[in-house]
């Protein structure tokens, strides 16, 4: 494996996903990820023929197991106003959302 998560490089990760983690768990799970990046590593490490479509590397979908795609239809609701009678703001057939509090990131 070229690249591994060393204990500097995971304490980032943790602080930016904003995780409590005690010493086990944090030493657990960075050797759980490095294992990840291993597979990864001996799957790229596979040859494959160049020729064979990248489409087919997983399971093949053919024509017969694979369902057509359905066409976009636009149904029409047949209770509009039974709905729109339900949310606690409309204007002009809309619903009105609340702006979503937030703050900045730094």
């Amino acid at each position: 494996m070229s690249d591994s998560i060393n204990p500097e490089i995971f304490d980032h990760l943790v602080q930016l996903a904003a995780l409590e983690l005690d010493l086990a768990e944090a030493e657990y799970l960075r050797r759980q990820l490095n294992n990840q990046l291993k597979a990864i590593d001996e799957l790229e490490a596979i040859s494959l023929d160049e020729a064979l479509p990248v489409t087919t590397l997983g399971v093949p979908y053919s024509p017969a197991t694979t369902p057509p795609i359905r066409p976009d239809e636009w149904v029409a609701c047949s209770n509009p106003e039974e709905i729109l009678a339900q949310a606690p703001q409309v204007e002009e057939r809309y619903v009105i959302v609340p702006e979503i509090p937030h703050t900045e990131l730094d």
